[in-house]
């Protein structure tokens, strides 16, 4: 009898260890994008008030963190990686079990595809496509836990039986990835893994500075004719309503070709029959094209801030979503949102290219900067760098002056202040001091403060020959944080 129980007790205990190792294998493997995008929104979802679905031209252009710093309301980003409107309407419905928000944003674009299933996509559809489209779900999917909702999600997006199984089985994917394994997965064992401190967004910093620009179609009949992706929107639209969810509809701004722009009029026509507002981005100016964008297809930060503030002043006109800064249970909202403003700071200060710099001085809150370009730089004949100072400024100067040129923006006092050719500025105030700047010939020219006159800011000898300087100071104590000198090249920039 003792031998038997003995026996009994090794084989339950053996049997708890090799299930115990089995589940920790499946955690440190599987793959972790899913879980790092939403973790908050798990941790957060009884506080969410605005959710944001869509495609990537979501994820990059609406920044929760901004939205909370800006106007106190708390929000998700939803958005996925090519993610068509069917992926889109799922995606929602899972979100719904575990959040009822005041307000949903539903983006429209890529509602032109027009087809069922992402494992098959188009006839034509090449094999590397279909493998993408799937493999792209999985950051919208892997996150859900296995229910009757997550099955009738995968059988609507997925065709093909054997690829179900990744949803339903995420271990049947990730079982070798061995070799990618790092601290990061094994975090994943005491729930302290890494976790997306953006409320699901994600920025990127670049900036596209030719932007494709594509003819308005020739008739006004959108799609032209039913497509899944609009089956989906008004399923989307059908599904707020129906839980008296306010909803509002947007395509938000990229370098749009003219079949995007056929979306656009569909879209705007369906939210006409549903008598819910449609924000059309693409046509309001707010987003810069050639400043504003990463890529051709996706905004950069400075994009993504002025697309949210966009959203949150549309926002501010539904009832029943509140301004929560200065709330003690939403301070881990406003330390992410502080936390991205620093981002903003250090780029500000000291980026990659003169462009970037420009680009975030623009948009930094805690930042002024001086700026001097030399006469005869080439920078006077570069579109792209006087679009960027038309973002301090109203009519910049540059655009009339072949030099010397120089602008201060003082983000303390709100104010900006330029000259160009032989004009001179005395007595500005600003938290750098009381300054004074006057142009005195090609390689010489003054600029100090009250109260350090013997320092000449503006001039190095050993630093001539670099005709463009950008000096930034910080907007409350004045300390002066970079002093960063380019030499233009043709279109090019060097860094000193």
């Amino acid at each position: 009898m003792k031998i038997k129980l003995s026996s009994i007790l090794k084989t339950v205990g053996f049997t708890c260890a090799a299930l115990l190792c089995i589940y920790g294998a499946t955690v440190v493997l599987r793959d972790k994008e899913s879980e790092y995008k939403y973790a908050d929104f798990f941790d957060r979802a009884d506080q969410i008030d605005v959710l944001f679905i869509g495609s990537s031209h979501v994820i990059n252009a609406i920044n929760p963190a901004v939205l909370y710093g800006e106007y106190g309301y708390t929000s998700y980003n939803m958005g996925g990686h090519g993610s068509v409107m069917q992926a889109t309407y799922w995606e929602l419905i899972e979100a719904l079990q575990y959040t009822t928000p005041k307000c949903v944003v539903v983006d429209t674009y890529l509602m032109n595809k027009d087809y069922q299933y992402l494992d098959q996509m188009y006839e034509d559809s090449d094999e590397e496509d279909r493998a993408t489209s799937v493999a792209q779900l999985h950051l919208n999917m892997d996150c859900w836990p296995m229910d009757k909702i997550k099955v009738a999600a995968v059988e609507d997006l997925i065709a093909d039986k054997e690829i179900r199984k990744q949803f339903y089985v995420p271990f049947h994917v990730y079982h070798n990835r061995w070799e990618e394994l790092d601290s990061n997965d094994y975090k994943a064992l005491t729930g302290t893994a890494d976790r997306n401190p953006l409320f699901g967004a994600e920025m990127r910093y670049g900036i596209e500075l030719t932007p494709g620009i594509y003819p308005d179609p020739e008739d006004e009949n959108g799609l032209g004719g039913h497509t899944v992706g609009e089956e989906y929107l008004r399923k989307i639209i059908d599904e707020c309503q129906r839980r008296n969810i306010d909803v509002m509809v947007t395509f938000l701004t990229c370098s749009a070709s003219t079949e995007d722009k056929r979306v656009m009029d569909s879209a705007e026509m369906i939210c006409e029959q549903y008598d819910v507002p449609f924000i059309n981005m693409q046509e309001m100016g707010v987003v810069d094209l050639y400043t504003d964008l990463n890529d051709t297809g996706h905004m950069n930060a400075m994009g993504a801030i002025k697309a949210t503030k966009c959203i949150g002043q549309e926002l501010s006109e539904i009832d029943g979503i509140t301004d929560h800064r200065g709330d003690v249970a939403y301070d881990y909202w406003q330390q992410r949102a502080d936390e991205f403003y620093g981002t903003i700071y250090d780029m500000a200060v000291d980026s990659e290219s003169i462009y970037q710099q420009l680009n975030y001085l623009s948009g930094a809150k805690t930042v002024s900067s001086i700026i001097y370009i030399n006469d005869g730089s080439q920078a006077f004949g570069d579109n792209e760098m006087q679009r960027l100072l038309h973002n301090f400024t109203v009519t910049p100067k540059i655009y009339h002056t072949d030099g010397p040129y120089i602008l201060i923006n003082d983000v303390a006092s709100g104010q900006f202040y330029e000259a160009c050719d032989g004009e001179v500025l005395d007595g500005i105030k600003t938290s750098l001091g009381t300054v004074h700047y006057q142009p005195v010939e090609h390689l010489f020219r003054l600029f100090y403060t009250d109260e350090d006159p013997e320092t000449n800011l503006l001039y190095d000898d050993s630093k001539s020959d670099y005709d463009i300087q950008i000096i930034t100071y910080d907007a409350a104590s004045g300390e002066i944080l970079s002093h960063n000198y380019y030499k233009s090249y043709g279109s090019n920039y060097t860094q000193e």
